[in-house]
């Protein structure tokens, strides 16, 4: 073979084929090769291993040794075939895409709104057309705490599906991917480290090789996903793919737009159907006028009220139809002006309220509730009135005879009040005298008294003090009812309240063989209340279970709970019928009110009680079982402290008498038996007591007698008030520091506890009681 055979042969076996049938030689061979080529041609060429592939071939005829000899130029172009099919591969994608992007655009469930069936048609023309198995719509929740799967579409199963959810907290690299980047192609889904969280849930389960996700955006915010779902192989994305699947995204964003829109619509739609309902049936009369006052439209209800019917009213003035008055014409231009101004930063101002009298179609005058609105327009301009008219003459009827009801009630609770005080001052007066003389008859200061001469005196200071205790609570009630009872809060020491309060009931329940215990939460140590009141409470709860436990036991127990302080009292004893419940805490008002009763009293206690604690901002609540006991407990809530002060007036138990040097003492006293009392009892026990029934020489008799003590009654009359008496004394520089102690048969009020406390040392309430007084003396003459 010659040199250039050898070089043709090496030219081929480099290009891996050979020739068959060829004429020239025989190590070459062909098929279908002309004798002359020397235009490039195309063929298809045989390797060795029987493949076949493409090359373009040009033969030359030239001489070579003298000799004429044919050379055939062959070139590979199997690349240059590929790179044209994978382009043409390439081109038809892409116009499947657009196909598939322009059925979408043409579908008329996007114009529709039905999100649904619309979803479903993108999922399906999304799936098909990228050759994935399934394709999804992932939305957040609100809190984008959640991405939920809203649609499924499964091309083999050639099914949709919802309800899938993945939480954010469970696969925060997976979210952060979601959240930062437009597209997340990828192509091994398992070992990908955006998604690799998912693999042992999710794509494992499944047989998910790789994803590809593209971000749904509306109104400018991240709303979710469409994500593209390949099984089997690891698939590589194209950036071809990648650009359909955000057009694909584009189109779920239209299709909610769409969604919402409809909504919308569908809302307003309603909403205004609803209006008009509620226009045509509201029993209220509503009225839209223009800004020139003219009626545009009106409701039946408002015909009804003037008397009109609609085509009579419309396009007449509505202020034609109100009973003006003066300020009114004022009060719309300052609405109007509100209106525009507020507009500028987009709040709408509130209307006017006002009541107004209309013209009747008859001639009468109709009280009406007239409301005033205004409504802008697109501008924010103020475009129409709406008014709100409603009829209130039954209204205005049925107040003026609550009017004439309650000036009624007022002047007999005024007689009532009148009636109190005068009743409270005429049955202390003589109880001044009763319990006064009748405890210095107890002390034989007088003289000797046998047995049945001191159950006598026993039993009428006894009645005196039930008499006393019934006129307090009928007082308390009436001025808690009034709402003319003022508490002095201040800081109590608990555990010496519970002291004093047992101590004042331990006698009558030892007496009847009663055990009394208490137990004090030692976080409990210090509460905020009226001293006297909280007193009160406590005794009167304490008074009852010694009074209904024949036997037994009786406890209070104080606790400290988070908002205040709990005092429970407890017994053994009778208990108390559920359906009784309801009497317990009304006033006058006993379970056992027959004629025979066994048990005392008036029923007053609970219902002073509850009233005084409620007035405390807490209450009085109780829990009973018939035949077994009660338990009664009295809640006061923690309280900021309102005054500074002694913690009350608390009796002190002292015995008599007081054994003191001859002190002076001058009493100012107009009534004569609490005179008499005192100026005899004092006189007995030691002191020098001049009495005087008036202030008209008040000034002289101190000088004269120059007292070491005072007793002034409260309660003057005549020219010289008790309270101007304490101000001469407090002016004179030499009498200022004189003890000065105020009695009277009424509680202070607020005004006179300032003048008080600027004043008289100490305030005695009547019927003074031997161990007050003594127990006053000892403070200033001990």
């Amino acid at each position: 073979m010659s040199d250039l055979d050898n070089e043709v042969a090496e030219l081929i076996s480099q290009n891996y084929f050979e020739l068959t049938n060829t004429r020239k030689s025989q190590n070459w061979m062909r098929t279908n090769i002309p004798d002359r080529c020397e235009k490039p041609c195309k063929e298809i060429v045989v390797a060795k291993d029987g493949s076949t592939f493409p090359v373009e071939l040009q033969s030359q005829v030239f001489f070579y040794q003298r000799r004429q000899t044919q050379v055939m130029v062959v070139k590979n172009i199997t690349e240059d075939k590929q790179a044209q099919e994978a382009l043409q591969i390439k081109e038809n994608e892409r116009r499947k895409q657009s196909q598939a992007l322009e059925q979408l655009a043409k579908n008329k469930n996007f114009q529709t709104g039905n999100l649904n069936t619309a979803l479903k048609e993108i999922t399906e023309v999304a799936a098909k057309t990228l050759l994935v198995q399934r394709v999804g719509v992932w939305l957040y929740n609100e809190e984008r705490s959640v991405i939920q799967c809203i649609n499924l579409y499964d091309v083999s199963q050639q099914e949709h599906t919802f309800g899938r959810s993945f939480l954010k907290a469970n696969y925060p690299i997976y979210f952060q991917a979601l959240e930062t980047e437009r597209t997340i192609a990828v192509n091994d889904a398992i070992k990908d480290k955006r998604t690799q969280e998912l693999s042992t849930s999710y794509l494992s389960v499944f047989g998910i090789a790789s994803l590809l996700h593209t971000q749904v955006w509306l109104g400018g915010n991240l709303v979710g996903i469409v994500s593209y779902e390949h099984f089997g192989n690891i698939r590589q994305w194209t950036l071809e793919e990648e650009n359909f699947a955000g057009s694909i995204a584009d189109c779920v964003t239209i299709a909610i737009e769409a969604s919402e829109r409809n909504a919308a619509q569908e809302a307003l739609r309603k909403s205004e159907a609803l209006f008009r309902a509620i226009f045509e049936r509201s029993s209220i009369g509503i009225g839209l006028i223009d800004m020139k006052a003219r009626i545009v439209d009106i409701n039946p209800a408002l015909c009804q009220i003037l008397g009109y019917s609609r085509q009579e009213l419309c396009g007449k003035r509505f202020t034609d139809y109100i009973s003006h008055q003066r300020g009114d014409l004022a009060l719309y231009r300052q609405l109007i002006s509100g209106t525009r101004k507020d507009a500028k930063r987009g709040v709408n101002k509130d209307g006017i309220e006002i009541e107004r009298r209309f013209l009747h179609k008859d001639g009468e005058l109709v009280w009406t509730h007239l409301c005033v609105s205004i409504i802008p327009g697109s501008d924010g301009e103020p475009e129409f009135f709406l008014a709100m008219v409603e009829d209130i003459t039954e209204r205005k009827q049925t107040e003026s005879k609550l009017r004439a009801s309650q000036s009624a009630a007022e002047a007999g609770s005024r007689a009532k009040s009148e009636f109190l005080a005068t009743m409270s001052h005429e049955l202390r007066t003589p109880l001044n005298a009763i319990m006064g003389l009748s405890q210095l008859l107890q002390q034989e200061i007088v003289g000797s008294l046998n047995e049945k001469q001191k159950e006598y005196i026993s039993c009428i200071y006894g009645s005196g003090e039930h008499l006393l205790a019934v006129i307090n609570d009928i007082l308390d009630l009436s001025k808690v009812e009034a709402g003319k009872e003022e508490l002095s809060l201040i800081p109590l020491s608990v555990p010496e309240l519970c002291n004093y309060v047992l101590s004042s009931v331990r006698d009558r329940a030892l007496a009847k063989g009663l055990v009394i215990t208490s137990e004090i939460d030692p976080k409990a140590d210090i509460c905020i209340a009226d001293a006297r009141r909280l007193k009160q409470m406590l005794l009167n709860l304490l008074t009852n279970a010694v009074k209904f436990t024949p036997a037994g036991r009786i406890s209070l127990t104080i606790k400290k709970v988070p908002q205040g302080i709990t005092f429970t009292v407890s017994d053994t004893g009778i208990g108390i019928d559920p359906n009784q419940f309801q009497f317990l805490f009304e006033p006058f008002k006993q379970l056992d009110s027959r004629l025979n009763r066994q048990y005392e009293g008036t029923g007053l206690g609970l219902a002073l009680t509850r009233k005084l604690a409620r007035l405390h901002g807490g209450d009085v609540t109780v829990v009973s079982t018939l035949g077994e006991g009660s338990q009664f407990t009295l809640f006061l809530p923690d309280q900021a402290q309102k005054d500074e002060g002694d913690e009350g007036d608390e009796e002190v138990i002292l015995t008599p008498s007081v054994s003191i040097s001859k002190r002076r003492i001058l009493i100012v006293e107009q009534e004569e038996n609490t005179g008499i009392f005192l100026q005899d009892y004092l006189q007995i026990i030691g002191y020098q007591v001049e009495w005087i029934n008036n202030g008209d020489s008040f000034l002289e008799q101190v000088r004269s007698f120059k007292p070491d003590l005072i007793l002034l009654d409260g309660q003057l009359r005549g020219n010289v008030s008790s309270w101007h008496l304490l101000k001469i004394i407090r002016e004179e520089p030499d009498l200022k520091n004189l003890p000065v102690v105020m009695t009277s048969t009424k509680e202070l009020t607020l005004e006179k506890v300032i003048n008080l406390e600027s004043g008289a040392n100490e305030y005695l309430l009547k019927p003074i009681r031997i161990v007050q007084l003594e127990t006053m003396l000892k403070q200033y003459l001990s």
